[in-house]
């Protein structure tokens, strides 16, 4: 479920055209304010114009969710998220939006946000999701299909291959010798958090396999994108102009971005069947996945396998915490059954039987 917005467009320009002609110091106006239907899970995104000396900018807010109000993640480092973008953009060519501005304080729109130039394009929607149809993707050919797919993994190499040798990575977490323990660990806290008392045994048990199956030669440790999904990925057709959403950026071994694109297609996927409809059979096929990937100079993971199911027990304990929101937001129940929250509970048992 979306983060409810509760900024009025008006409000937010009248701030926004204070504070940019203080930074600038010449008057500012601003135009155009919309507040994205079906964004905003974890964080608020703002589109507005800024109209100064004759220029016409088109341009996104991104604004920290207010930590009193249902959050998704207990903590949320908006600064992370900017020197990840900043240092993709230093160090790779994978496209990044371009960072203009960073607030820190809290008065102005309530909290701390930053500034980014707006980049046209589309991206494969989340709400309804593109395997229900109603997006771009519906009239792509086989071989776009497939460009598409080889593009969006091609993003995950080129990320991996960035040098970190003398990079500032204190925005991620600190490395250690045994990288997929300490990302159980995070994911055993945040689960814990997210589950509030109710105990999830689906759940639980995807920790109990990931802890028997756990690879034993994970690669190296590389720059985590966190978030790598084909949604986060704004398209000229088929090509990626901008990689979106770092909020989960982190320091992992690449199998965890691989598995984590390779899932959330499944995740799309998957409901579209049991909704009775076709959406993509043959797109973001694992082994294709994992193809393009080593093709694209990626590290050859190993078991793919694994990392899928690290990313459907992570976004289960994800749905737990966004589904309460809504229950508490009044638009939807609480189930007899508390796993019936996690909308690919079936799957996830399919994957670790």
């Amino acid at each position: 479920m979306p983060l409810p917005s509760k900024r009025n467009p008006q409000d937010i320009a009248h701030s926004l055209e204070a504070w940019f002609t203080d930074k600038f110091k010449h008057p500012c106006s601003i135009s155009d304010v919309a507040i994205p239907i079906g964004t905003g899970m974890s964080s608020e995104t703002i589109l507005f114009t800024l109209h100064h000396k004759g220029l016409a900018e088109p341009m996104v807010a991104r604004i920290r969710p207010s930590m009193d109000d249902w959050p998704v993640f207990p903590v949320y480092d908006l600064g992370a998220q900017v020197k990840a973008m900043q240092l993709v953009a230093a160090r790779s060519s994978v496209p990044v939006p371009n960072i203009r501005f960073t607030e820190e304080s809290e008065d102005l729109l309530g909290d701390p946000f930053f500034i980014m130039d707006r980049v046209d394009g589309n991206a494969p929607p989340d709400m309804m999701p593109y395997t229900f149809g109603g997006s771009v993707m519906d009239d792509f050919s086989p071989t776009e299909l497939r460009e598409l797919q080889r593009n969006s993994v091609n993003i995950l190499a080129q990320l991996h291959a960035i040098s970190l040798d003398g990079a500032d990575t204190t925005f991620a977490a600190p490395n250690s010798d045994n990288p997929l323990q300490r990302l159980l660990e995070e994911q055993h806290n945040y689960y814990d958090w997210a589950r509030s008392d109710i105990r999830y045994p689906t759940i639980e048990a995807a920790f109990d396999w990931l802890d028997a199956n756990t690879p034993t030669n994970p690669g190296p440790t590389v720059l985590s994108w966190g978030d790598a999904r084909i949604g986060n990925i704004l398209y000229d057709r088929t090509r990626p102009v901008t990689v979106l959403d770092w909020e989960m950026v982190n320091l992992a071994p690449a199998g965890i971005d691989v598995g984590w694109m390779s899932f959330m297609h499944r995740f799309f996927q998957n409901l579209a069947v049991n909704y009775g409809m076709a959406g993509f059979p043959d797109f973001m096929l694992p082994a294709d996945v994992l193809a393009d990937y080593v093709a694209a100079g990626g590290f050859n993971i190993g078991d793919l396998h694994w990392y899928e199911v690290y990313g459907a027990m992570r976004f289960a304990a994800i749905s737990i915490r966004t589904s309460g929101r809504q229950i508490a937001y009044g638009e939807a129940e609480q189930p007899d059954d508390p796993e019936d929250l996690i909308m690919h509970k079936d799957l996830l048992i399919k994957m670790i039987s």
